[in-house]
């Protein structure tokens, strides 16, 4: 039994072994064969977007470690901005195309 056992795990450790393309696989140097590279690419780049995920629920608008005070300011500076707006539409300094588009920004 303990035989066999050894024997499976043994066997499963030469195939991978005779493998040099995944000897350090994935922060070993970027040689090797296509697929061996691109996978490396691919599971660094998994990493860095699940942390911006991950930091963006924290940190995003309404994140939980998000201060309260940076959503107010930036509620604030829309109504200023869009105060402004209507202001320069009632001087006829815009037109009314012109305020639709720039409040679309704003509100956005």
């Amino acid at each position: 039994m303990i035989e066999t056992v050894s024997s499976i795990a043994s066997s499963i450790l030469g195939r991978y072994e005779s493998n040099p393309h995944w000897d350090h696989w994935p922060f070993g140097p970027g040689y090797g064969d296509f697929w061996a590279s691109a996978l490396k690419m691919l599971f660094v780049a998994a990493i860095l977007g699940a942390i911006l995920l991950f930091l963006r629920v924290l940190f995003g608008p309404n994140g939980k470690l998000r201060d309260p005070e940076l959503d107010r300011e930036a509620a604030e500076m829309r109504e200023k901005a869009l105060q402004e707006l209507e202001e320069e539409l009632k001087n006829g300094e815009i037109s009314e195309l012109d305020y639709k588009y720039k409040k679309k920004r704003i509100l956005s």
